[in-house]
This record gives C-alpha cells, sequence and structure tokens, in this order.
C-alpha cells in the first residue's frame, strides 16, 4: 500500500534548481513587434464578441496588439470565414485561423472537433490534433497565450475535447515557429482563445438533445450513476481505514499486520482485520443493462461593459456550458502473434460498453481600458469532464478459440478530468518612446485526474452456438481488481515582451525583445488491491462464484469468511512517480516592413530546459528499477537557441508569397522518461517510461503561396519539409507478452508535404441574383511522406527498420459546402473529413505494422433564424455511419462503432 512520501512536489521543484545548473538568462535588448500603431479606443469599442481577436501565436508576439477590423455581415456566416483568412493573411508565420461562427455553422461542439476542419490537422481518438501528418507530441497548446498543464496522464498535450466550442472566440494554429512562441513544437502550435469583451450588453442561452443510433442498445450501467455535476459521491474513494492500516503495521496483509503490530495480533486476528478492510470497499458493483438515457446540452453567457469615467471602460463576460449523455459502443480487438508466413490469434475480445460522459464548464472574462493606451484583462477557465466507461467483452485466448468456454470480462473506468486556469495580462502603449509597446502576462493553472474508481473482474463461461452464457463461475485466478488513482499538476507561466518602432526611409522597423518562465509540478499514484477468493467452482460452496458480483461479495459472505478472501495490495514499484520541470526564455526578433511590399520576420529564442522525474515506491523512497539507473539519469538539463527566419513577399494586391526556416524541438514527456507502468485508456496497452530518452530537434522549411480575391475567395497552395532528429516512437518489446510498448529514439526521420487551401462564392454558376450566390465551397488538402530509421535492440526487433513516422498520414482532405439563404432565414453546411492510413504502432517479429483505416466522416448542419433572436439547429454526425478500424496484415485487429448521431438546439440571444 502507497503512502505519500515524506517530501512535496514544490519541495522537489527547489531541489531541481540545486541538482541542476541554471543558466543566466539573457539580458534584456531593444525590442520591437509588427505593427506601431495605437488601439484607437473606436475601433476596440467596434469589436464585438464574436468577432476573432489577434493572438499572441497568431500575431508573433507575446500578446495580443490590435484586434482585427472586421465588417459583420448578419445571416451572411460566410464573413466569418472571409475575416479568419484576413487575419491569416496579415501573419508573419504560416498560421491558420478559425473564428466562433466557422465553429458553429460545421456544428463541432469542442476545440478538437473543430480543428479537424484546418488544412493538414487531423483528429485522434476524439481528443489530440495530429498536424501535418505528427502525433500529438509534436504539437502544443495555450490558453489565451498561456501554456496550461495536461489532466491526462498518458500525454503531455490537453486532451482539446476539454475545451467546449461555447466559450471559444476562435482558434489559432501556428505552422512554423517565431522567437516569442514556445520553442517546444513540431508540427504547430494552437492557441485556444475564449470569448472576450463585448461591445454592449448581451445575453444568449440555448439547449439541446442527442440521439445515437446506438442508443436502441441497452446501456450497460451500476449501482452508482454519475452525479448531475460529475462529481463522485464518496463511495468509490479509497476507505481511510486501508490508508491507516498501511500505516500503522506497513502494510494490509495478515503477514504484515502480525509483523507490524510485533506480536500484539495473532494471525486469525489479523485475517479479520484485513476482511474488515475488504468490507470498507464498495462492491455493490454487478454491471447490468440499463435504459439508454437521452443526451442534454445547454449553454449560457452574458456580458456587458460600463463607462466608469470618460477614460476608462470595465467590460466583463462571463459563460457556463453543460452536456451530460451515454456513448454505447462495440469494439473488437485482436492480438496476432508469429510471422508474416504464420499469423496466429493469441487472443481476440468482443466487447460492448457504455461511456456516460458529463462535462461542465464555465468562463469569467474582465477588461479594464485605460484611455487609448492600456488593456488589462484577467481570464478564469474552469473545466470539468467525467467519464464513466462501463464495459463487457467476452475474450478467447489461444486455447479456447474454437470451444466452447471463454471469459466474460467487466470493467469499470470512472475519471474526472478537471482543469482550471486564472490568468492575468495587460497591453501599454508608451507615448512618449515613440508608442511603443509592452506587454505581460501571469498564469496560474491546476490540472487533475482523479480515478477513484477503476476496476474489473473475469468470469469463466461456458457459451452456446449463438454465445450466449450458458454457465459461469467468477474466475479466482485472475482476481477481481480495483485501481485507485490520482494526478495533479500545478504550473505557473509568467513573461513580458517590449517593442521599439523605427522608421527608415522606405521601411518600418520593429525590434522586439522579452522573456517567458515556465514551472510545472506533478504528483502521480496509483493503488491496487485485489479480492484474493480462496474457493473454486468444486468446493462445497462453489456454486457461490456463480453469482452476480455483490452477490458474491456481500457483508455476509466476507464476515462469514465463506469465500476465504484476503484483500491484498497488487502495486508495483512501477506506477508512481513526482515530476518537476523549469524553462526560462529570452528571445529577440526583427520584423521589417519594406514600403509593405517585402516584409522580413527574423529572430532567436533560447531556452533553459532542466527536468527531474522520479518513481516512487510503494513506501515513497525513489525506486531505482534494479539499480539500473542513477539519480542523475533521472535528471535533464539542456539548453540551446532557436532560430526563425521568415519573408513575405506581397506580389500584388491579392498574392503574396511565404518563406520560412526555423528551429524547434520535442522534449519528452513526463510520464515518458520516468521507467513506470501506464495503460493507454482509448487503447488499453501497456506502455513503459524510458529515462534514456533524448529531445529530437526538428529543421523546418516552409513556402506558401497566397491568393485573397476583394470578394473573399482565397486560394493557398504551401510546401513543408521537417528534418527530425532522434523522432521518439513507442516500440513493442521484445520480452514482453501482449501489447507492451516502451518509448525509444529512432535514429532519424523526415516529413514533408504540400498542402492547399481554397474557399470559392458559387455566384458565377448562374446569372446575377440566381441561388448560387448563396453557396460557397471550402476545403483543403495535404499530401506528403514521412520516413524513419530504427535500429534493433536487445528490447526491440521492429519488422520494419525503416517506416513511416507513427501517426503519419499520406493524406488529409476536408470539404465544405455551405449555404447561407439572401433571406437569411436559412444557413445550412456538409462537411466531408478523410485521412489516409496512419501507423497506429510498429509491428515486430515479422508481423506487419499496425495500421488505423480511414475514416469517411461526412456530418451536416443546418439552422434556421425565424428572428433575430432566435434559433435552432439540426445536425447530423457520421452520417455514412463509419467505423473505426485498425488492420495488421490485412486482419482487423482492432474495430470501434461510434454510431451515427443527431442533435437539436435551440438558441434565444438578446
Amino acid at each position: 500500500m502507497k503512502t505519500k512520501p515524506s517530501f512535496t512536489v514544490n519541495k522537489l521543484s527547489l531541489a531541481i534548481a540545486s541538482l541542476i545548473s541554471v543558466a543566466s538568462v539573457l539580458p534584456a535588448l531593444p525590442v520591437y513587434s509588427q505593427d506601431a500603431v495605437k488601439i484607437e479606443n473606436s475601433q476596440a469599442n467596434a469589436q464585438s464578441a464574436e468577432t476573432p481577436q489577434s493572438s499572441p501565436s497568431a500575431q508573433g508576439e507575446s500578446f495580443p496588439i490590435e484586434p482585427i477590423e472586421v465588417i459583420s455581415v448578419v445571416g451572411r456566416l460566410r464573413t466569418s470565414a472571409s475575416a479568419a483568412t484576413e487575419e491569416r493573411r496579415e501573419q508573419v508565420n504560416v498560421t491558420d485561423i478559425m473564428g466562433a461562427e466557422q465553429i458553429a455553422r460545421t456544428g463541432d461542439g469542442d476545440a478538437a472537433a473543430a480543428l479537424r476542419r484546418v488544412t493538414g490537422l487531423t483528429l485522434k481518438d476524439g481528443k489530440f490534433i495530429y498536424v501535418r501528418g505528427l502525433g500529438e507530441r509534436y504539437s502544443s497548446t495555450s490558453l489565451n497565450g498561456a501554456i496550461v498543464p495536461s489532466p491526462d496522464p498518458t500525454r503531455n498535450v490537453v486532451p482539446l475535447d476539454m475545451f467546449p466550442a461555447s466559450i471559444i472566440e476562435s482558434l489559432s494554429v501556428q505552422k512554423s515557429a517565431s522567437a516569442n512562441a514556445p520553442a517546444a513544437f513540431g508540427g504547430g502550435h494552437v492557441d485556444i482563445r475564449t470569448k472576450s469583451i463585448p461591445a454592449d450588453f448581451f445575453f444568449k442561452a440555448s439547449v439541446g438533445g442527442r440521439y445515437n443510433t446506438n442508443d436502441t442498445d441497452d446501456a450497460l450501467g451500476y449501482s452508482l450513476d454519475n452525479s448531475g455535476l460529475g462529481k463522485d459521491d464518496g463511495k468509490r474513494a479509497m476507505p481511510d481505514a486501508i490508508a491507516n492500516t498501511t500505516r500503522q503495521y506497513g502494510g494490509i496483509s495478515p503477514i504484515d499486520i502480525v509483523t507490524g503490530s510485533q506480536g500484539g495480533i495473532n494471525y486469525p486476528a489479523a485475517q479479520q482485520l484485513n476482511r474488515e478492510l475488504a468490507l470498507g470497499m464498495h462492491r455493490d458493483m454487478t454491471v447490468q443493462a440499463q435504459d439508454s438515457s437521452p443526451g442534454f446540452k445547454g449553454d449560457i453567457a452574458i456580458g456587458d461593459r460600463w463607462d466608469l469615467s470618460d477614460e476608462m471602460i470595465l467590460g466583463a463576460i462571463s459563460a457556463f456550458s453543460y452536456k451530460k449523455q451515454q456513448d454505447n459502443y462495440r469494439k473488437k480487438e485482436l492480438e496476432l502473434d508469429g510471422d508474416a508466413s504464420n499469423i496466429n490469434i493469441e487472443n481476440q475480445k468482443d466487447i460492448i460498453g457504455t461511456d456516460s460522459i458529463v462535462q461542465v464548464s464555465g468562463m469569467v472574462n474582465l477588461g479594464l481600458e485605460i484611455g487609448y493606451n492600456h488593456k488589462i484583462e484577467t481570464f478564469t477557465t474552469y473545466l470539468h469532464d467525467t467519464s464513466d466507461d462501463v464495459s463487457m467483452g467476452i475474450e478467447e485466448t489461444i486455447d479456447t478459440l474454437g470451444e466452447p468456454n471463454a471469459l466474460q470480462v467487466f470493467g469499470i473506468d470512472y475519471e474526472e478530468r478537471s482543469l482550471i486556469s486564472n490568468q492575468i495580462k495587460g497591453h501599454h502603449f508608451i507615448e512618449y518612446l515613440n508608442d511603443a509597446e509592452f506587454n505581460w502576462k501571469f498564469s496560474d493553472a491546476r490540472s487533475e485526474r482523479y480515478a477513484p474508481n477503476e476496476m474489473s473482474y473475469t468470469y469463466n463461461v461456458i457459451l452456446d452456438d449463438a454465445n450466449k452464457v450458458l454457465s459461469r463461475n467468477l474466475n479466482t485466478q485472475d482476481a477481481p481488481k480495483y485501481v485507485y488513482s490520482r494526478l495533479e499538476d500545478d504550473s505557473q507561466n509568467y513573461g513580458w515582451d517590449f517593442s521599439y518602432p523605427i522608421n527608415f526611409d522606405g521601411a518600418l522597423v520593429k525590434v522586439t525583445t522579452g522573456y517567458e518562465y515556465f514551472e510545472r509540478s506533478r504528483e502521480s499514484y496509483a493503488t491496487r488491491l485485489g479480492l484474493d477468493v480462496d474457493l473454486s467452482p468444486s468446493d462445497v460452496n462453489g456454486g457461490i462464484l456463480s453469482q452476480d458480483f455483490n452477490q458474491i461479495f456481500s457483508n455476509a459472505n466476507i464476515s462469514s469468511d465463506v469465500l476465504g478472501l484476503e484483500l491484498k495490495d497488487a502495486s508495483t514499484d512501477t506506477e508512481d512517480y513526482i515530476a518537476a520541470e523549469m524553462n526560462d526564455a529570452a528571445f529577440i526578433s526583427l520584423d521589417i516592413d519594406f514600403e509593405d511590399v517585402w516584409r522580413v520576420y527574423a529572430g532567436g529564442r533560447y531556452e533553459d530546459f532542466r527536468r527531474v522525474t522520479l518513481p516512487i515506491d510503494p513506501d515513497g523512497k525513489i525506486s531505482d528499477e534494479g539499480g539500473r539507473y542513477q539519480l542523475e539519469d533521472y535528471a535533464i538539463a539542456e539548453d540551446a537557441w532557436f532560430p526563425s527566419i521568415s519573408v513575405t513577399w506581397k506580389q500584388t494586391d491579392t498574392t503574396q508569397w511565404r518563406l520560412g526556416a526555423s528551429k524547434t524541438i520535442v522534449r519528452p514527456d513526463l510520464r515518458e522518461v520516468s521507467p513506470v507502468r501506464f495503460q493507454d485508456p482509448v487503447t488499453g496497452f501497456d506502455f513503459f517510461g524510458n529515462p534514456e530518452l533524448k529531445s529530437s530537434d526538428i529543421y523546418n522549411l516552409d513556402l506558401r503561396w497566397e491568393y485573397y480575391s476583394d470578394s473573399g475567395n482565397n486560394l493557398s497552395v504551401g510546401a513543408f519539409y521537417k528534418d527530425v532528429d532522434a523522432p521518439i516512437e513507442p516500440i513493442q518489446r521484445i520480452s514482453e507478452a501482449g501489447r507492451q510498448l516502451k518509448f525509444y529514439n529512432a535514429e532519424s526521420g523526415y516529413i514533408y508535404g504540400i498542402e492547399t487551401e481554397f474557399l470559392q462564392q458559387l455566384g458565377f454558376l448562374g446569372d446575377e441574383g440566381s441561388l448560387w450566390e448563396d453557396f460557397f465551397v471550402a476545403g483543403n488538402l495535404t499530401l506528403g511522406d514521412s520516413a524513419i530509421d530504427i535500429a534493433t535492440n536487445g528490447e526491440i526487433d521492429p519488422t520494419h527498420q525503416s517506416r513511416a513516422m507513427t501517426g503519419h498520414s499520406k493524406w488529409v482532405a476536408n470539404v465544405q459546402l455551405s449555404y447561407d439563404s439572401s433571406d437569411e432565414y436559412h444557413s445550412a453546411t456538409l462537411v466531408y473529413n478523410i485521412f489516409g492510413e496512419r501507423i497506429a504502432y510498429g509491428g515486430r517479429g515479422g508481423l506487419d505494422d499496425v495500421f488505423e483505416q480511414p475514416f469517411n466522416s461526412l456530418d451536416f448542419t443546418y439552422s434556421f433564424f425565424p428572428t433575430d433572436s432566435i434559433s435552432i439547429k439540426l445536425k447530423a454526425k457520421n452520417m455514412l455511419d463509419e467505423t473505426t478500424e485498425y488492420k495488421q496484415q490485412g486482419q482487423l485487429v482492432y474495430a470501434k462503432e461510434p454510431g451515427t448521431e443527431y442533435s437539436l438546439q435551440f438558441s434565444y440571444e438578446y
């Protein structure tokens, strides 16, 4: 049984400073940014709550400089796409922007779903984005320009499905580097901008429901239901008595209790105490069929601004979003062994399940404008996401395939993910310094993953020809397991930048310099308990094992010792860890505009990065995995310069060229460098960290041609190339049974491709005033290739030592056909998305790699505006009823059916 170590991660953070030398911060240098024009109060007031704002990543600065002036046409929602395009046009980097109205018209419910519409982006597991075919590790995320920690213990990036569309003002995807942006990204940096201060009072509310074709099946559940707010009621938590017994006796087994009591407790009494601990655990966990519940979603937002004086304006906006639904699913999993000439099915599972989801989010933002030159904003964001996944599967092993006997496996995985972020930032013009700009920010964030009840139990079953259960008995060889885990992340992020404009004949120059600091501390603990039963079906009382789980482990059966029960601590030395990291960054850049024809941006970013990740054993001591690693092996200290340059040539009033080159880096995640075991929540695969991992340097080249017509049509064609040194890849281990993977550095890798994007109104297909003028089409296509070289070693034997990068698709396509009626009453959008097959993980021992298959996503959204205040939206998602599939050697090894979803939403706006 684990107890927390005597030191905290905050103390660990301080220890890092003494463990690793801190490089001195670069001295402040004269600086500059992009535009020397002050924000006029009239222009700021014209900005509405729904208009996309400029962002740090988009502007090439640490903070927004100037809102984009947008002419809004009510009912003609294509203007939102044009506004985002115009913002993209003015960036110094290769950047894609998606505004709130673009998200609304496609009907996407969260940031993750919306981002798959962006050129070169695909969605993984409904949560993580792949930019230009690079996995989620190659992208980074910020919230209003500030780095936030991830509540997902298996990944470094924030799960983007946690950000509901209702609180998003715009999304920016920066694909080429700049000095002010974090160096740790390879594919792109995503900045999520929440809604800002409104121009006037507004109130907006919406309610909706959803139906999925899988809802025709019964849902699975158990005695503990999700509360309305997705909060555990305490019954799932591990009883305090278990932790107290561990502290008192050094463990919970009868032997531990006898030894820890120094003879004060005899063995029978220790057994009784052990059973009493089991009585304190919630055991009414029989999985049973239930009626499916209809989904519900509601949003509300309100905002206003007040003139406090002639020179001071205060604005506020708050929003709240709530969603509750059940997602039924069917899955199939196969595990192959052998080689290409001799394939064996080692394991096969057919699973049905229900994921009960509750999502709650809230936002309160304040803004204070002082005259023309000063603006201070605060952002408070709260996200809470609960998943209660209940499943039942029939599992057959190589010994039971084709036989009537099998395993019936029940699983309950309950987890709560939360993120709270508090931010404040300021923007100031300094008139007496030639309208120099000074920006600053401070952010404090905390994320948590709380999983008080992940449990599983198995029955041995006999099946008939229709796979119906004829008889069953609890499998006592694989004892029922309870897992209690918690991860806590705390982070701080602050920085500033200073820009100074210099006017020359024929050129406007901005010099910018700044500093940014980020620190994060993490604690991750898991306790595994097993209900070990000394009883078999052949015993006199063996009939007990055929009963439901809650009947077998009833209070009477445990108290009377009819089961021969012993509560065991099944925790290992390879699950817990504590970690901390710090990153000091300083940057300087030049932005030179030659008479609005040529624009040259050049910058350098220096980062001094330090990290310690320490595995902890059940006693709270540092675990050294059998003496293989020394303390210094768990520490990383690296510092480097990251240069970036971009050149923009405005060929004509409607066309321009961009060329960019940069160096960036991808660092391994905290969990990946600690020799601990963890399970991927999506695939169920076991992963192991590797302290020997090193960071991957990336050298980037970008070239893009862009066309923007006066009517709003646009076209862009670009090419990119990335050379990756020592890319990090998950590889299946030789010595481990099943799908157990470890992270390794490949020797080298590269990725290249071309991408094109367009928006075209269709009025040219008909006469003036024809129906065609109400239609427009938008789309994008990315074509590319990648390769890595992986060497065989004592732990891995990859089938292909040269192959594509994990997660890379050779092509990605999006097409959107939209309609806005001329009478402003109707709007409709049909969206199609597809990606080419991509490697989920590499094969070993002669078996081919496992490929995720293309998913044809076709969604439709229709909106009706009967009045200026009321709208009705109908959406159909996955209209082709596609299935997520993985294949190996041409054989299906994983499949999940998400079903087709229909939703209806009513909105009122004042």
